[in-house]
């Protein structure tokens, strides 16, 4: 490898970082999400650009760039073939040995590729980094921000209940290990970051680099939104394959339904006891092989599930199923003896449910 003042070239003369970037009808974003690239102060990259059957004016917006710059790649699908079927696409055309992903209506924030690069290239125990980043709304106003800091770890077993590592434009990874694996699926649509994180964890380190990596846009067209109907079978697929995995033993599908009622607060009602049954079997597991310092941390995180489900259902008016959850997150805060003034405070809301 060749090193330079802007980043590192391989000696083929390929750059060691391929940032991808799929784009489908987003000709309001685009360019904005493109600049937000060619300004990183690591410039030894190449950006590649696949139109994902894009029907209105982002086909012309990416030739135009690729005239602009030497640095763009520009692939075109004959056909909108979903997320999935565009990050394949790119990184078969990708040269780069590491992956940053960008999405095209998202914005990459300063430094972030030197610091990403700099991390992985060092680490070879590490597979996947991410980093911190923004939400904004669709004018690009701030409205919060993702710390994800727990260590890999606590997220080898939270990755058994959701997606701690959140969204998917932020990560940087090794191309050649998310290829072995088979690159993205086609069965999850919107949740293939999420299966691929959970598939990566036997071959290496999930770690955060603490640089704000990007703002990601909030607005009603983006795929989240677009694919809400089919999450829930995508994340009762991908749980229950890493459940499986996780405790030697088939998932049935209440338990993941309860599962999905507490960390991602649906509102069903009835759920607290099977998922709480769960949680301890696989938080047993967890003990058996790591630190008190890990179960600490696994255990206020899971304890503030339980807290914020029981908001939900307080704002639903179902105070005695918030009554429930605020008591079982009393019981995983017990676990760890310095969270002592949040139990106080839980067991003081406990009482106030209880006598409302």
């Amino acid at each position: 490898m060749t090193n330079t003042s802007a980043g590192t070239i391989e000696d083929n003369g390929s750059p060691l970082v391929s940032v991808l970037m799929p784009v489908y009808n987003r000709e309001k974003f685009v360019d904005e999400a493109i600049e937000s690239v060619l300004a990183q102060d690591y410039n030894s990259f190449e950006l590649v650009l696949v139109d994902d059957g894009s029907t209105d004016a982002s086909p012309q917006i990416l030739k135009r760039w690729q005239e602009k710059d030497s640095r763009i790649v520009v692939v075109t699908a004959p056909h909108n073939e979903g997320i999935p079927g565009a990050l394949n696409r790119g990184l078969a055309h990708s040269r780069g040995r590491y992956i940053a992903r960008i999405d095209s209506d998202d914005v990459m924030l300063p430094g972030r590729l030197s610091a990403q690069t700099k991390f992985i290239s060092s680490r070879p125990d590490v597979i996947l980094v991410t980093s911190p980043f923004e939400y904004m709304d669709a004018d690009g106003k701030y409205i919060s921000s993702w710390k994800s800091d727990a260590p890999h770890e606590v997220v080898v077993f939270l990755l058994n209940f959701f997606n701690i590592v959140a969204g998917h434009g932020q990560v940087m990874y090794r191309k050649d290990d998310v290829l072995a694996e088979g690159g993205y699926s086609m069965e999850y649509p919107s949740s293939e970051d999420f299966d691929l994180w959970v598939k990566l964890l036997k071959r290496g380190r999930i770690e955060c680099v603490p640089v704000p990596a990007m703002r990601q846009r909030i607005h009603p067209n983006q795929s989240p939104q677009q694919y809400a109907s089919v999450k829930r079978k995508n994340w009762h697929g991908i749980m229950s394959n890493s459940l499986r995995h996780y405790l030697g033993r088939e998932v049935s599908f209440d338990e993941i339904e309860a599962l999905i009622t507490l960390w991602r607060r649906d509102g069903q009602t009835g759920m607290a006891t099977l998922a709480n049954a769960v949680s301890k079997e696989a938080f047993k597991r967890f003990c058996e092989h790591n630190s008190e310092s890990f179960q600490r941390i696994a255990s206020r995180r899971i304890a503030a599930e339980w807290k914020n489900t029981g908001h939900t259902f307080m704002g639903l008016g179902k105070k005695d199923e918030a009554r429930e959850y605020y008591r079982i997150a009393n019981e995983w805060l017990a676990i760890d003896d310095s969270s002592n003034n949040l139990i106080a405070f839980l067991q003081r809301l406990y009482r106030k449910v209880r006598k409302d």
